[in-house]
């Protein structure tokens, strides 16, 4: 059996989705499909706008056969971090052959050519980097601008043109296809990396039609929240599969949703308040004095938009701070998240949902994988029990992520503590 692996976060599952999925297994030739989610909160710091598990269901429609999370010590984090964790996952099974990512160029060569020097990161690349940090540039612009200096001053036998190494390094979803290169070469991995080129709008775009983002169905769906309209209506159908709109709908009618980033404004703000610049400091990404200027925009700023907005600079991205904004929200601190990277990364595997032939690749990872399977939280760590180790350490930090999430439910039943403990994978 031939498997696929694809990384993912399907907020919610889109007909740009379900494009990639199919494109993908005719370009892999995969009998079977493994996907990699993201849990409550996302890569760029945002809470999901349903639950972990509803997107599995829409997965599962789709076609994947087994869903798999990335412990919120991944997914809430940088694209390095973020891909790493995904990536050992899929390696970590023992049965996945390709990966199958998005491009906006749809042609590997050039990743692996481009990763390959990002993996290694000559001294020459390091100086040029640390000179575009000097300068007040985000990490991502530093080492994207330091990357093209390198290939301009350095000889090589690259057959990447510096005009196609431009293009891909001006894109999100090209830098998560390059970082998935570089862990791929970090765990010395047997995974075979392809990519299909994206179809419909870019990664940012908001405009809706049958293959938009899925920021545009979200923001349609938060000014449809906002105007008290109907909030799957026509226009955010569009993009939309049948099953995701159903299930999107059930959620809804449930109060199990919609969640946005707004629902989190008042208990970030108050717990910014009440820390001080050190307690500021023992979160990821806060250096170079942002401990100062996120303490001095939490005692100005009246919500969390305003408060981001007052923080943000070219240095410190949008992304950057919701991300640590959440990690504040979660407690997620940066000696943790030292001792997972120390311990090589994710260590289990939380199973979402699967098919029939997902429960038969459940019993392939059994056999020749390399890390537990939790299909039931109690196995692993009982809701009264203070972590012993370091798996329960990281699962612990899933579990809290799901009770201070669910705290955002206008079900109010549904917010009671503990959702993980009485959640079995969706079997379809």
């Amino acid at each position: 059996m031939k498997v696929l692996g694809i990384i993912t976060e399907y907020n919610p599952f889109h007909n740009g989705h379900k494009i990639h999925l199919e494109e993908s297994i005719k370009a892999s030739k995969a009998d079977s499909v493994i996907c990699i989610m993201s849990g409550a909160f996302l890569q760029r710091g945002e809470p999901s706008i349903v639950n972990q598990w509803a997107r599995t269901k829409m997965a599962l429609e789709a076609g994947v056969d087994l869903m798999i999370q990335l412990p919120i010590s991944y997914s809430l984090r940088s694209a390095e971090h973020f891909a790493f964790g995904s990536i050992k996952l899929l390696n970590s099974t023992g049965i996945v052959d390709n990966i199958c990512f998005g491009s906006e160029l749809g042609d590997i060569l050039p990743f692996v050519e481009l990763g390959r020097i990002l993996s290694k990161e000559p001294l020459a690349l390091s100086n040029l980097i640390q000179s575009k940090l000097n300068k007040g540039l985000s990490y991502p612009e530093a080492r994207s601008k330091a990357l093209i200096d390198y290939i301009r001053l350095t000889p090589n036998n690259l057959k990447t043109t510096l005009n196609t190494a431009e293009n891909i390094l001006k894109n999100p979803n090209n830098i998560l296809g390059l970082e998935y290169i570089k862990a791929l070469n970090k765990l010395d991995s047997s995974i075979t990396p392809l990519t299909i080129k994206r179809e419909g709008e870019g990664y940012h775009s908001l405009k809706l039609n049958k293959v938009s983002s899925a920021s545009a169905i979200r923001s349609q769906i938060y000014n449809n929240y906002l105007k008290e309209r109907p909030l799957i209506n026509e226009e955010t159908s569009k993009g939309l599969l049948q099953e995701s709109i159903k299930i999107l709908e059930e959620e809804i009618s449930k109060g199990f949703g919609p969640i946005f980033y707004n629902n989190f404004s008042q208990q970030i703000l108050t717990l910014i308040r009440r820390m001080d610049e050190r307690d500021l400091k023992e979160f990821e990404d806060i250096r170079g004095g942002l401990e100062n200027r996120i303490k001095e925009a939490a005692q100005r700023a009246s919500s969390l938009q305003e408060l981001i907005s007052l923080i943000k600079t070219k240095r410190f991205t949008q992304t950057r701070i919701q991300r640590i904004l959440s990690q504040v929200l979660l407690n997620i601190k940066e000696p943790d998240l030292k001792k997972f990277d120390k311990a090589n990364g994710p260590l289990y595997f939380r199973v979402l949902g699967f098919n029939n032939k997902g429960r038969e690749l459940l019993k392939s990872i059994k056999e020749k994988g390399d890390l537990p399977i939790i299909t039931k939280v109690a196995n692993h760590l009982r809701s009264t029990q203070d972590p012993r180790n370091l798996l329960q350490k990281m699962l612990s930090y899933d579990l809290r992520a799901n009770n201070i999430y669910s705290l955002a439910y206008p079900n109010l039943e549904a917010r009671k503590a503990n959702i993980d403990f009485r959640k079995h994978p969706i079997i379809k």
